[in-house]
């Protein structure tokens, strides 16, 4: 197989037909059951903050940001939803760096919390699901010089991740929420 460092001009999608660099996602709207609920998972577990709590919606970002990453709300009615139930399998947060992603792993280890996980070559990712079974990717990019094109194309799979390997980049370090420069993918 032949491995390149960099793309083929007809492996990669022509300038006009790509987001510019500085192109961002806003933060995702999820609908859920409990806010408190919620609110309590997704700063416990995921590591986010509230910046603004009202009756039925909360704004959360990462801890040290200001820019709203998750945007939860509630009204009467709405129920735990069945998996893909809208066509959403996950969305996703990206953690700045490996050690923080490493961070993240050790503080579900310590809460038992269980996960799936994938090691993508282009990144190293944690699946789980919220309490309304809303499916979230953490995972952090390996840096861009290091990926990989074989045929003109980015390299990417869905192989195992070496979960000890991605918790010592840590450096035993504690986890104290999603730090600054967190965003969503």
């Amino acid at each position: 197989m032949n491995t390149e460092t960099r793309p083929r001009p007809y492996g990669v999608a022509p300038p006009h037909f790509r987001l510019p660099d500085t192109s961002v996602l806003g933060p995702v709207h999820l609908l859920v059951s409990n806010l408190a609920r919620s609110l309590e998972y997704y700063q416990r577990v995921i590591g986010l903050r509230a910046e603004q709590i009202g009756d039925d919606r909360a704004v959360l970002t990462a801890h040290g940001d200001t820019r709203p990453l998750v945007m939860l709300r509630t009204r009467p009615g709405v129920t735990r939803a069945r998996r893909g139930a809208f066509g959403l399998y996950h969305f996703a947060i990206l953690l700045p760096d490996r050690p923080a992603l490493g961070r993240f792993a050790a503080h579900l280890a310590a809460q038992n919390i269980r996960v799936s996980m994938a090691d993508h070559l282009v990144s190293e990712a944690l699946y789980l699901s919220d309490p309304d079974e809303l499916g979230i990717e953490v995972y952090a990019d390996r840096p861009r010089d290091t990926w990989q094109y074989r045929d003109g194309e980015l390299a990417m799979t869905t192989d195992h991740l070496d979960i000890n390997d991605v918790i010592a980049a840590s450096h035993g370090a504690t986890w104290n929420g999603s730090p600054t420069n967190t965003t969503r993918s």
